[in-house]
């Protein structure tokens, strides 16, 4: 009989990674970001002091300003990729910055909805494990929507009832073919599947009203204390 249990994700590891991660973008944000800021400020003192008849040095010093703010791009981009610095304002406010991003870059119209009254919050908190966990799942579903689904409308809807918080995702695209999870783009889906799971979650693609597809996910018994904020 073979083992299938060391395929299977351990929360407790992904947990860890998820701590490690957040670690090293603070650390690539403190120490790389502010060394490549002070190269900047010391280029800009160097570029006043070029003669400004000698067009090749001037082209040069721009070109490595130019070169400084391109890894400053991908440092922030890997940044945000380890650990999502909007999160640090409660997963509301990531899902608001995340559907704001998704509506610029795809040009589709998005509706978000957050029903979690602060009144009647459970005295536990949602960690930043579950927090990015639930920021990336959403993510991926936003990209499966502007990329594959062809969609023209997103809604995103997140609910806490003091048992259960449930996250909907639905748009009126072309909605999801049966095969979806063995096609070559399937990646996405099933690591929204293995996130969902190592949360103790429940994750459901199902046709949408409008005849797209629509993503809940349902948690229980989870507190979102940090979601107000």
């Amino acid at each position: 009989m073979s083992d299938t249990s060391a395929a299977r994700p351990d929360p407790t590891a992904e947990r860890i990674k998820e701590i490690e991660r957040r670690r090293i973008a603070k650390d690539l944000h403190d120490e790389l970001g502010s060394h490549l800021t002070a190269i900047k400020m010391a280029l800009a003192q160097l570029g006043g002091q070029l003669p400004p008849d000698n067009d090749a040095l001037l082209d040069q010093a721009h070109h490595a300003d130019d070169l400084i703010d391109g890894a400053l791009d991908a440092m922030h981009d890997i940044i945000d990729d380890l650990h999502p610095a909007v999160l640090d304002l409660g997963l509301q406010a990531a899902l608001e910055w995340l559907s704001r991003s998704f509506a610029r870059q795809t040009g589709v119209p998005h509706h978000l909805h957050v029903n979690v009254p602060e009144d009647e919050l459970p005295p536990t908190l949602l960690d930043a494990f579950q927090s990015v966990s639930l920021y990336r799942i959403a993510r991926e579903a936003l990209h499966n929507a502007g990329r594959h689904a062809a969609a023209r409308n997103v809604d995103i809807s997140l609910r806490h009832d003091g048992k259960l918080l449930t996250l909907i995702i639905a748009d009126d695209g072309v909605g999801l073919p049966r095969d979806a999870d063995a096609r070559p783009h399937s990646s996405g889906l099933r690591g929204m599947r293995e996130r969902a799971a190592l949360l103790g979650a429940t994750l459901d693609l199902s046709p949408a009203d409008d005849g797209g597809t629509q993503l809940r996910l349902t948690l229980p018994a989870l507190s979102c204390a940090n979601l107000i904020k």
